[in-house]
């Protein structure tokens, strides 16, 4: 697989990577809350683990699942699990090599 990232000098594609990020939270179960309620909600801070498929200055993409083959014949692009983050919720990338 080749790199599309646009950080082409510092290319990191295809590393095993967490990221550390912010997601929404519903606070209820579909029904009413008070204000009060309301104001104590937190989103809800989540590590997710994956390659590194692209990253640009807005968003990070990583997938969970990438070919195993070896050899270039059997060898395909297909991912797996793919998650794509924009960088406003990201808090941390952190690089498993």
């Amino acid at each position: 697989m080749s790199c599309t990232c646009s950080f082409k000098e510092n290319c990191k594609c295809f590393t095993p990577v967490q990221v550390l990020w912010w997601d929404t939270n519903e606070s209820s179960d579909s029904g009413w809350v008070s204000k009060a309620e309301a104001v104590k909600t937190k989103p809800c801070k989540i590590k997710s683990i994956g390659y590194l498929i692209n990253q640009t200055d807005d968003f990070i993409t990583i997938a969970a699942d990438i070919d195993g083959h070896d050899n270039s014949e059997d060898k395909d692009d297909l991912l797996g699990r793919v998650e794509t983050f924009p960088k406003g919720c990201v808090v941390d990338i952190k690089y498993l090599t």
